[in-house]
């Protein structure tokens, strides 16, 4: 279990999403069927 707070989570959540160019919470689960590392 970790011990870190839901605004780290959220801060490090956001902090990806920025780096790879996604908008939304969403995106990063289209992304992984667009490149194949899951199916839908």
């Amino acid at each position: 279990m970790l011990v870190i707070s839901i605004k780290t989570i959220e801060r490090h959540r956001a902090k990806v999403l920025q780096k790879l160019g996604l908008r939304d919470r969403l995106e990063p689960t289209r992304c992984a069927i667009r490149v194949g590392l899951t199916e839908p």
